[in-house]
């Protein structure tokens, strides 16, 4: 169980770069007709929660299968509600299972993140060989990314890209937002530096608001939440990991149905979908991600209709 405070928020905010005015103490409202009426805690932040907790179960339990043999950790999250200062968060999870489903076989096991007993996340934590998600098309090639200017688009591609650096004390940092035992993953005393899963991927919502800004999108008037999140990442790779270690987070272009309809004067976006692919020291990406977010515009219309 974690109580989540708006410290809480605001170390993951500075942890991750990400500067959502929806998780700022002071600045909520200014995001006109906020239904939230009050900072809430980052999605990543609740991942890393929900990553804390698996491991937990996963060392104190004599039923569960040992993931460690896995080489790929997924997670696929729908988000049903926010999580608020003040709010208690819990997390329940069903025994794992195996799955094929489309895709490779992979050990599942639902989840439902709770925030005061009502759902805030639901989805699942899979463990596997290969990665859930298929490499987007166009991709540039890996060993030029270093090379190239942070926050511009990719020549000849619709990436953007926007370069971070693995920092020991930001993943510390990261890991207290969601109230983990640090030395579990990181270790000074015992030289143990394993980055945990979200730090990387909660990177990610940084790399979306800059991409943003580039396409000069107004975040004030077009703010937008998370709706899902389908996120893989090569355990591998990560504990190879080091702290200054940069990794290339490459943000491609709205996918959805109406991305075509959507500029920074549109208020009519039902849904923004993107890509997101990483690298860090190899020619196979470190994590791939599928994100979903709804425009706030969208939000506040449907509640609307709700209500009549």
């Amino acid at each position: 169980m974690l109580l989540m405070s708006q410290l809480h928020i605001d170390i993951a905010r500075n942890s991750t770069d990400d500067f959502n005015l929806f998780h700022d103490k002071s600045r909520w409202h200014w995001l006109r007709g906020n239904p939230f009426e009050g900072p809430i805690a980052l999605g990543f932040q609740l991942g890393c929660f929900i990553e804390y907790q698996c491991r937990l179960l996963a060392m104190n339990s004599t039923s569960e299968i040992d993931t460690d043999q896995f080489r790929f950790s997924a997670y696929e999250f729908s988000f049903a509600n926010c999580v608020r200062p003040d709010d208690e968060v819990t997390l329940s999870v069903k025994p794992g299972k195996w799955s094929s489903g489309e895709g490779p076989s992979t050990y599942s096991r639902r989840l439902i993140l709770k925030a005061n007993k009502k759902p805030a996340i639901v989805g699942f934590k899979r463990d596997g060989n290969q990665m859930t998600l298929p490499l987007p098309s166009n991709l540039p090639p890996m060993h030029m990314l270093n090379n190239l200017p942070d926050r511009e688009l990719v020549p000849g591609t619709k990436y953007f890209l926007k370069r971070k650096y693995m920092i020991v004390g930001n993943a510390k940092n990261f890991l207290a937002s969601a109230g983990a035992e640090q030395s579990l993953f990181i270790d000074e005393f015992a030289d143990k530096v394993d980055f945990p899963e979200m730090y990387p991927l909660g990177l990610i919502s940084s790399a979306l608001l800059e991409r943003a800004l580039f396409e000069d999108i107004d975040l004030i008037s077009h703010p937008m939440i998370y709706a899902s999140q389908k996120l893989c990442i090569d355990k591998q790779q990560l504990e190879e990991l080091r702290s200054n270690d940069a990794i290339n987070i490459l943000v491609g272009p709205d996918i959805s149905e109406d991305a075509n309809e959507f500029g920074p004067e549109s208020s009519s976006k039902k849904r923004v979908t993107q890509e997101c692919v990483a690298y860090a020291n190899e020619d196979t990406p470190l994590f791939i991600a599928k994100l979903s977010l709804i425009p706030l515009n969208s939000l506040i219309n449907k509640s609307s209709d709700e209500l009549e």
